[in-house]
């Protein structure tokens, strides 16, 4: 994979492998993407996976994992510093970075959450702790995305972190079960305490409380999704209908969690074909409120 002889348009193949490979929010399989763009998002989340990838390591010592990313780290500060690359991902994130002016704090933000999680210590006291790690696990892909399309301003990406807080905590709602089992406590222990709950204990967990708490933070997910709903009527283009179907969805699956009474320890919920593509539809005619 790691060759210095490797060409532009070979890395970007590369990239867009691991992109197309491994999804989720971030949009790099949407059709709503303009194709002059697809090659900065594939890059972009080539680097941010296989990032993540480290941190989650199977059967890997702590510091294997973080050593992994300060290598990462060090070949981003190798690019940053005017270095030929020789990693493929970087050798297109450079180019990526330089054609489409990005600011490079989001990416090492992401790196600060990828080190968070390679510690292995996920738990959080409160909301706002939770939330210095939302700024920087998934805010900062929020602030790089609307850089792909142009926009910069403080106001666009304060509405931006909201909606990618947001979705970030709708994914531990929907992921509880697996994150428990991997000892990572997303909930805040204040919240839990609300409702007589210890995430770390096995004693009780499939019982109402933690749906209780689960619908606790889903109101918490629909408050962020809202607050950051008027980014969408403010951008143009084909960003505009992807960010229509991203809060679309995210509205849907709020719905549905619901209606399982908050208790995705057990059931998930998740978007049929159907509806997906009625999402995709919507999102082409109607706004977003």
């Amino acid at each position: 994979m790691i060759s210095q002889n490797t060409s532009l348009a070979e890395a970007y193949s590369e990239c867009r492998k691991i992109a197309l490979g491994h999804y989720e929010n971030f949009p790099v399989g949407s059709v709503l993407i303009p194709k002059v763009l697809r090659k900065h998002f594939f890059a972009l989340y080539a680097f941010m996976r296989t990032a993540d990838d480290f941190a989650d390591l199977p059967h890997r010592p702590k510091e294997e994992r973080l050593d992994r990313i300060a290598d990462w780290r060090s070949q981003l500060d190798e690019i940053m510093d005017g270095k030929a690359p020789n990693h493929p991902i970087f050798i297109a994130l450079r180019n990526t970075i330089t054609e489409c002016k990005l600011p490079t704090q989001p990416l090492y933000k992401l790196l600060k959450a990828f080190e968070f999680d390679a510690k292995g210590n996920v738990h959080f006291e409160t909301f706002d702790d939770l939330r210095w790690y939302t700024s920087r696990s998934a805010e900062p892909v929020g602030e790089l995305v609307l850089a792909l399309f142009g926009y910069r301003d403080v106001e666009r990406i304060k509405l931006s972190n909201d909606i990618c807080t947001g979705l970030q905590l709708l994914n531990f709602i929907q992921d509880i079960k697996e994150d428990l089992g991997n000892k990572r406590y997303y909930y805040p222990s204040d919240d839990c305490q609300i409702f007589g709950v210890e995430l770390s204990s096995s004693d009780g967990l499939k019982s109402v409380p933690l749906s209780l708490i689960s619908l606790f933070e889903l109101d918490r997910v629909e408050s962020l999704i809202d607050r950051g709903a008027p980014l969408v009527e403010s951008v143009r283009g084909r960003l505009r209908y992807e960010l229509r179907a991203i809060i679309r969805a995210a509205r849907k699956m709020i719905e549905k969690t619901r209606k399982l009474d908050g208790n995705t320890y057990t059931m998930r919920a998740k978007l049929s074909k159907m509806e997906h593509l009625i999402v995709l539809l919507q999102s082409l005619v109607f706004r977003v409120t």
